[in-house]
């Protein structure tokens, strides 16, 4: 009998979840770039790589809506209210984007023009979709806290030598390498929430 996770991932064509996007395509356009996506980095005035300083970053964040807060031009006409209120939503926006190691990948790759779509099969090969698929049964067969915790611990480990991958990849721009490390790093962030949802419901 084929095994419930093999039978899944025949059917899905290799994908044991969706490949997520992150909401980028309808973003505003604060940097004024011809791309099709918005430059996040451009916006937030931080260097075009994976690497971030999560302090600097903030204080970017920090600075910037102190100048376009709407709150701070209650005074002004409507069109530099509603410029000021774009340009804080598109603030807001990129610092969410860069502050997470995923969606800082997953920008940079659109940015590379090399994006991870959400039917793309061929990134991951079958060895690591089936260690995906054990994790993720193991999780599912996890019944207490205990037996949870450890998987979770295991899960964050591997999302942590991703990250340090990444960096490495992205600074040789070897973009290739940082795409399939992307792909797999969002394999482990959705188990990791499942992880996350089912501790909080466990007796």
């Amino acid at each position: 009998m084929i095994h419930y996770y093999t039978s899944k991932l025949l059917a899905t064509g290799g994908l044991l979840y969706p490949l997520r996007r992150n909401g980028m395509q309808n973003c505003a356009r604060m940097s004024g770039s011809t791309s099709a996506f918005p430059d996040y980095f451009v916006i937030l005035g931080v260097g075009r790589t994976f690497t971030q300083s999560p302090d600097e970053l903030k204080a970017k964040y920090k600075s910037l809506m102190t100048r376009v807060h709407p709150d701070r031009h209650t005074t002004s006409c409507e069109e530099i209210k509603s410029q000021n209120a774009s340009m804080a939503a598109d603030v807001t926006r990129a610092y969410n984007v860069l502050e997470d190691p995923l969606s800082r990948a997953l920008h940079l790759l659109d940015l590379h023009g090399q994006g991870i779509g959400e039917s793309d099969s061929s990134i991951v090969n079958s060895s690591i979709l089936m260690e995906i698929m054990e994790a993720r049964e193991e999780v599912e067969n996890a019944s207490t806290d205990d037996e949870l915790r450890p998987l979770l611990r295991s899960c964050q480990i591997r999302q942590s030598e991703l990250c340090r991958d990444l960096e490495k990849s992205f600074g040789d721009d070897r973009v290739d390498d940082a795409k399939i490390q992307t792909a797999k790093l969002q394999y482990w962030k959705r188990i990791e929430e499942t992880i996350m949802e089912k501790i909080s419901t466990v007796e």
